[in-house]
């Protein structure tokens, strides 16, 4: 005859099933209260202490003790008490940047199949076990297409020179291109183009630096005119532009017109998104279509709609805006929709909905680094099914 289990190993399996459904979004507000209670408890306390040293053979976080549980318990209880403002629909998906500590629960509590690594002076990075037909994350790699119509795959070239174009060289260096006029050069285009699942970063002839993101396209002169500098995209880029009054730097996008003289900005104008926004964080820039005229102070975000209306959002997240360029996905009340666009250009898959799928909402950061399957996983939490079918995604409720 099996003996009962003790009144704490109930506790104790309650408080893992409790954090894991406050990681998933699916806490209610009893459980939640309950898990609060819980957290002021000592005992559990320890309880925390001990899932660490359990988990620490396999999983090499900083080193354990009593302060650093507790300071992840304030840290919980802050997020939690945070999160009572917020609406049920929207799924919050656990920040792993902020409180990387944690997800040693999550390999505790049986969440996904995860091995957390943490080189020397690192953060702790998330890797997942391969599984059949995953998808690995992106990586750095581009096409750089010269004015002769010749094309270089720069994904494993190294560094040096690779070409050089009426005066102007063209050198790889430290993982992106610099453009470098000589005397007596002659204007070129070249066109830089990311598939989807790679990114890639350049320094134009004039000292500006452009990063490129997935599927993504720039036209730009291997040097520029004396009077205007100027490039076209399709896509995404973050642009830090070399300072230079005489000429003006100007970013062709359809038939928008981005004007600066020396400022940070990134623009997103990919072709399945609602609009094209052009987002300032330092300097400033005047958009120009058609009969419209915006000028953006930092922090503000042009929200270029379909009907052709440029729209100023004065309260944009920088943090969701570069996250791409910073390594994560950050969501803000995003769609799944929202969500699954950005998951197609960093895997390469083509996403199919079922019929079906509920309206959800996610926010949160996951890391750009992880296996499809591990982000995946992430978001089956929240009744989404997903299944991989080589190059297609498919969405299933």
């Amino acid at each position: 005859m099996p003996f009962p289990k003790p009144v704490f190993m109930y506790q104790k399996e309650e408080f893992k099933e409790l954090m894991e459904q406050f990681i998933s979004g699916e806490i209610t507000p009893e459980g939640k209260t309950m898990l609060l209670s819980m957290l002021d408890n000592p005992q559990y306390s320890e309880e925390l202490n001990t899932i660490f040293r359990e988990n620490y053979d396999s999983v090499e976080i900083p080193t354990v003790s009593p302060e650093s549980t507790q300071k992840f318990m304030d840290e919980l209880k802050n997020k939690m008490n945070a999160s009572k403002a917020k609406e049920p629909s929207v799924v919050s998906l656990f920040n792993w940047k902020k409180i990387a500590v944690a997800a040693s629960i999550l390999v505790a509590i049986g969440i996904g199949t995860f091995t957390l690594l943490q080189k020397k002076d690192q953060s702790p990075v998330m890797v997942a076990s391969k599984t059949k037909n995953d998808k690995e994350p992106g990586k750095t790699g581009a096409i750089l297409t010269l004015s002769n119509g010749s094309k270089i795959v720069l994904d494993s070239l190294g560094n040096g020179l690779i070409a050089n174009q009426n005066n102007t060289s063209i050198t790889k260096k430290n993982g992106g291109l610099v453009y470098k006029a000589g005397k007596n050069t002659q204007i070129a285009f070249n066109t830089m183009t990311t598939p989807r699942a790679r990114q890639y970063n350049l320094e134009l002839s004039d000292g500006t630096k452009v990063w490129l993101n997935a599927s993504s396209s720039i036209t730009f002169p291997t040097s520029f005119a004396a009077n205007e500098r100027k490039v076209i995209l399709h896509g995404e880029a973050y642009f830090e532009v070399a300072k230079d009054k005489k000429r003006p730097f100007r970013v062709a996008v359809n038939d928008m017109q981005v004007n600066v003289l020396g400022t940070h900005f990134n623009i997103n104008a990919y072709e399945n998104e609602a609009n094209v926004n052009t987002t300032l964080l330092e300097g400033s820039v005047l958009i120009t279509e058609k009969n419209q005229n915006v000028l953006l102070k930092p922090g503000q975000q042009a929200q270029k709609q379909k009907s052709g209306a440029i729209v100023v959002n004065n309260n944009v997240n920088l943090e969701e805006v570069m996250g791409w360029k910073n390594g994560v996905f950050y969501f803000e009340n995003a769609s799944i929709q929202t969500v699954l666009r950005q998951l197609s250009r960093w895997y390469d898959v083509d996403i199919v909905f079922e019929k079906g799928i509920p309206e959800r909402t996610f926010e949160g950061e996951i890391q750009r680094n992880l296996q499809l399957s591990q982000v995946l996983k992430i978001l089956e939490k929240n009744k989404v099914h997903f299944k991989i079918e080589g190059n297609i995604l498919r969405v299933m409720p």
